[in-house]
């Protein structure tokens, strides 16, 4: 009984022993796999964030340049009030007897002398911050391509050192491992893959580096929305920086942006609207009401400030005969302000000529600022007339109005005249629910467009970049940029025509100012679009040092199918089933059982295999204020925010299949149809990718 049960017992304990040291060693296995997985996605999470940093910076550098280009024009802009003021005066002397020769000439100098100091200072100033930070966001360009590639390198460094320093001797990774690597690689890090695969993969691709000497037609730069490629990445960058701007350098307003608005913004922007001041100092009545009649025949007299500074008066009157009656009203309404504004764009300038004619590219975009203050004069005037009839159980009811309105503001003319029946009966005069639409009135537009209600006191423009050849800072492509200054200009207008159209919200609006901005040149004083291409205004390029955008990383949207590429990283490690027996009994090889005794594991294609999977993800934290958006919005992942982190996930059913089907031959759930071999299968997923 001794010698059967110590049989037994031998026997049990050689198990224990194998199934403790094949547990062991798949734990082990197991653990590596993890680890390899994880610390790859951590060096890939620090690559994006010292990317998401050196965007950042970059970002900052651009809009640097920005403000001082924007100073530069806020000098430039001080001195041309004087040369304006002269300007004015020769047309002013004549019907003034000369005597504006004796106020505006001095009032002139006032500005000349500090304007040309200030714009020698912030000239230089422009210059020297244009080349800096111009050469440094290109310095940090490349240390994203060094640091980006570096990872790479470090992430293939950590594949022999992790499996040496966790797995079972022997381990090594397994072929679905390595073509896994290989596409993730590809996807993540932008290696060279087989030109049968690159249109596939290309979409798939989650890192991107956007290079600024990338050109394209500008049309198809224009369609490329999502920035996948080198010019419409950069186009993307320049948008960032653009909405990355202060104040100062978008040219906001900080004095009452419209008729509502109180004054709660800061910039280089203000208005100054004169009878809205009178009205706020009490010496101008808001608008006051004083009517006559109380029979039949009433009227009244409303003057005061309206919303928005309109000083005016309305005057009307009506007939109430009980069953019949009329009404007629008219109004005039004035306005007069002091506007300045300004800001700086950057721009993408499209050659007209060369060898990049009609193409765009990171190289070409260009900063540039503009400053205008103008005497801006508003008018609105109208009337109307109205008869009505009162019937039993309808109510008041329209026979015949009509009414005409003019409105002179904005850079913009409107005459519109309005006319039609019986309107609206009412049961209820006073109560809307009663009312039933009898007839639609009819309203014809006479004019509605562009037309000039201010006059230039100032204009200034600066810009940086090459000039020549390649076009100039207001050369743009029509569809990127906007619609025309207000709609179309009339057929018989002065005022030309620009090749590159500029958005009426352009340089703070100081772009919707017409003759601001299309003064006919006239040295010194000159409007602003024939600034950049009049060369006695060559001085005020004032960043001829300037290289454009500078190349740089961005993520995209992209993933691999089954979530296999990019951000996703899977591992997969083997240890043969020869290496396990050398493992444990290399050191005493007499003590391996043998005979009757002897244990085969029977592994599944003679080796034991592990599986792990990471990704890079993008978590800001919402719990902490310090880090939390002050809007409560959630922030999605770019390579423009710091907040990447790794994180081991699950692999996926057809991780699973996949790395059967490689390892041990094995095709689950019945599938068929798999060629043969890793060289058959890269063939069968070349074929099989969308």
């Amino acid at each position: 009984m001794t010698y059967l049960f110590a049989t037994v017992l031998v026997v049990a304990a050689l198990s224990l022993y194998r199934t403790g040291r094949l547990t062991s060693d798949k734990m082990e296995l197991q653990n590596a796999a993890d680890a390899l997985a994880f610390s790859v996605s951590t060096v890939e999470a620090r690559d994006l964030n010292f990317a998401a940093y050196t965007n950042r910076a970059m970002v900052a550098n651009e809009v640097a340049i920005g403000q001082a280009i924007g100073m530069a024009s806020w000098a430039y802009h001080w001195k041309s009030i004087g040369d304006f003021l002269l300007e004015y005066n020769k047309y002013l002397t004549g019907p003034t007897l000369g005597i504006s020769n004796s106020i505006l000439p001095p009032m002139a100098q006032a500005f000349t002398i500090p304007g040309n100091i200030f714009a020698t200072i912030m000239g230089g100033y422009a210059k020297a911050m244009t080349a800096v930070n111009t050469n440094v966001n290109f310095a940090y360009g490349i240390a994203q391509q060094i640091y980006h590639m570096a990872s790479i390198v470090n992430t293939l460094g950590l594949l022999d050192e992790s499996i040496k320093a966790n797995a079972p001797d022997g381990a090594k990774m397994s072929d679905y491992g390595v073509l896994m690597l290989l596409t993730h690689l590809s996807m993540y890090g932008g290696l060279p893959i087989p030109a049968s695969l690159q249109k596939k993969v290309a979409d798939h691709q989650f890192t991107r580096s956007y290079d600024p000497s990338k050109a394209l037609k500008s049309k198809k730069w224009y369609a490329d929305t999502v920035g996948e490629k080198d010019a419409g990445g950069m186009g993307r960058l320049a948008a960032i920086i653009h909405n990355s701007g202060d104040p100062f350098t978008k040219g906001h307003h900080n004095a009452y942006p419209s008729d509502t608005d109180p004054p709660d913004q800061s910039g280089r922007g203000w208005v100054i609207n004169f009878f809205e001041m009178l009205a706020d100092a009490g010496v101008l009545p808001r608008p006051q009401r004083f009517g006559a009649g109380a029979g039949p025949i009433s009227g009244y007299v409303e003057f005061g400030v309206y919303p928005g500074g309109w000083l005016g008066f309305d005057v009307g009157g009506g007939i109430d005969l009980g069953i019949i009656g009329a009404d007629v009203n008219f109004y005039i309404q004035l306005r007069f302000q002091m506007l300045r504004e300004g800001g700086s764009e950057i721009r993408a300038t499209i050659p007209v000529s060369g060898t990049k004619k009609n193409k765009v590219s990171g190289e070409l975009f260009t900063w540039s600022s503009a400053d205008a203050t103008n005497f801006d004069l508003g008018f609105k005037g109208g009337g109307g007339f109205s008869s009505w009839v009162r019937i039993p159980f309808v109510g008041k009811v329209d026979l015949l109005s009509a009414g005409v309105d003019m409105v002179l503001a904005d850079e913009n003319l409107f005459i519109g005249i309005s006319f039609g029946g019986s309107g609206e009966g009412c049961e209820d005069p006073d109560d809307p629910d009663t009312c039933e639409s009898v007839d639609e009135s009819a309203d014809i537009e006479i004019y509605n467009g562009s037309f000039p209600t201010s006059a230039p006191l100032g204009g200034a423009f600066t810009w940086s970049g090459k000039t020549g050849p390649n076009g100039t800072a207001l050369t743009t492509h029509k569809k990127h940029m906007g619609i025309q200054l207000s709609g179309k200009l009339a057929k018989n207008s002065p005022i030309p025509v620009p090749k590159g159209p500029i958005p009426e919200d352009a340089y703070g609006g100081a772009g919707k100012r017409l003759l601001g901005w299309y003064y006919p040149p006239s040295l010194p004083a000159s409007g602003i679009y024939w600034q950049p291409s009049n060369p006695a205004f060559a001085k005020q390029n004032v960043g001829t040092s300037y290289r454009g955008l500078p190349r740089y990383i961005d993520t995209t949207t992209a993933a691999f199918d089954h979530k296999s590429g990019g951000p996703y990283f899977i591992t997969a490690l083997t240890l043969d089933e020869d290496d396990f027996d050398a493992e444990n009994y290399d050191t005493a090889p007499d003590n391996e059982p043998a005979g009757q005794f002897a244990l085969n594991e029977a592994f599944g294609g003679n080796s034991m295999s592990a599986l792990a999977k990471s990704e890079v993800q993008f978590v800001r934290p919402l719990d902490i204020n310090y880090y939390a958006r002050d809007d409560g919005y959630i922030e999605h992942g770019s390579a423009f925010n710091p907040y990447w982190q790794a994180r081991l996930i699950e692999t996926s059913h057809a991780d699973r299949v996949m790395s059967l089907f490689l390892e041990n031959g094995e095709i689950a759930q019945g599938g068929a149809g798999f060629p043969g071999g890793l060289q058959g299968l890269a063939s069968w997923i070349s074929n099989a990718l969308p």
